[in-house]
């Protein structure tokens, strides 16, 4: 049986040409002659649904679950970064709950003693703060006129506002009474207590017993080849994550150690406090090392007095930060996890705007555990190349 049902095509330049009576524009490219063939495996829209309400329920819990979800990461992130150095006393005898809490006790004292070593110069900038606006105001003369006109034009609005009540009497003033800023600050520092604790406490668990649990849980499966896939992936993910980690912080520890050298250089007080801010800040590529610009460009304007001599040390940073970003980076961290910038930066725009500074921090290690996962499952593989090479 012949089916003679004519083929449709798309008309060609002629044929519009006559039944617009138009002649064809100079170089319009000839139509195909075919009709575009359908997709060989349609896309099922219950599927997309089905998706988009899983991506809003994870936003929602990743948001208002926040306060477990983070020291929960942190933690995790942590653990790959020490696991190397509790299996190194493991070799040497020492049992791996006991080497656990030797890194937790170590990680403690440091952040103990690193707190109570900036804790004098932080705590110096702090009071000093309402004399720092002072300065800065007195200095940057042409922004102290800006402000003195808005300071000007707000005092009009509440003249006008203030004469404009209500004809039947004057108009009533509601203060809302919220907590004192002694009380935030005890709630703040209750809640930073409780963070701290129980992230060593999940460091400890994570280290101690993370591994006996992976392989537990490995070895439910009931495939050999599941097991051997995810044993694999596991492994892959642990040594590549501890020896990015590693390197990353190796290098944001040179890189502070080398500004706060070159701001003691140039006579800018406390150069190692500056020095451990911008090892921290660092972790956040892009935007730490611009709003560490940005400070040490007002610190040394409260410093100095000439332009050239403010100008130093700002621009002695960036040339820090340029070579290492630019050089000493890629040539250290190489081709081993390589990630997309734009998938970097989206990443810190994403977990800093769900988490705040400390899912800025994490945003890059999360990414990097992504990329690992998403390469280790072939569907996932297109994602994944797209995070990096």
């Amino acid at each position: 049986m012949n089916d003679r049902t004519p083929i449709t095509r798309p008309p060609t330049a002629a044929e519009l040409s006559s039944s617009t009576g138009l002649p064809p524009a100079p170089g319009t490219p000839k139509p195909v002659t075919q009709p575009v063939p359908p997709a060989e495996h349609p896309r099922d829209p219950t599927r997309f649904a089905v998706v988009g309400l899983f991506v809003i329920a994870l936003l929602f819990t990743l948001y208002f679950g926040r306060d477990v979800l983070l020291p929960i990461m942190l933690a995790l992130i942590l653990s790959f970064l020490l696991r190397p150095l509790v299996r190194a006393l493991y070799r040497l005898g020492i049992p791996e709950g006991l080497g656990a809490a030797v890194m937790v006790l170590l990680v403690f004292g440091g952040w103990g003693l690193a707190v109570y070593t900036l804790s004098t110069p932080a705590a110096e900038w702090v009071n000093r703060m309402p004399r720092v606006l002072h300065e800065l105001e007195f200095k940057l003369g042409d922004i102290r006129t800006g402000i003195e006109r808005a300071r000007e034009a707000s005092r009009q609005i509440e003249q006008i506002t203030s004469s404009g009540g209500d004809a039947s009497g004057p108009a009533r003033e509601v203060v809302v009474r919220g907590p004192t800023l002694i009380e935030q600050v005890v709630s703040q520092i209750e809640s930073l207590l409780a963070n701290v604790v129980i992230l060593l406490v999940l460091l400890y668990f994570f280290l101690a017993r993370g591994r006996n649990s992976l392989e537990a849980l490995i070895g439910t499966m009931r495939s050999v080849d599941d097991r051997v896939h995810y044993a694999m992936v596991a492994a892959t993910l642990q040594q590549n994550i501890a020896v990015y980690l590693l390197t990353i912080t190796v290098i944001n520890a040179m890189l502070g150690l080398a500004t706060g050298v070159v701001m003691w250089m140039w006579g800018l007080p406390n150069p190692a406090l500056w020095g451990v801010l911008v090892a921290l800040a660092n972790y956040i590529p892009f935007i730490g090392p611009a709003v560490m610009t940005g400070v040490l460009f007002l610190v040394s304007v409260l410093t100095f007095d000439g332009l050239g001599t403010i100008i130093l040390p700002p621009l002695s940073f960036v040339a820090i930060t340029t070579i290492e970003g630019n050089f000493l980076t890629p040539m250290i961290v190489g081709r081993r996890l390589s990630l997309n910038p734009i998938a970097v930066f989206v990443s810190i725009l994403f977990w800093g705007w769900l988490w705040g500074i400390p899912g800025a921090l994490l945003a890059v290690p999360i990414l990097a555990i992504l990329k690992i996962l998403f390469d280790a499952h072939e569907p996932m593989k297109p994602i994944g190349a797209l995070l990096g090479e």
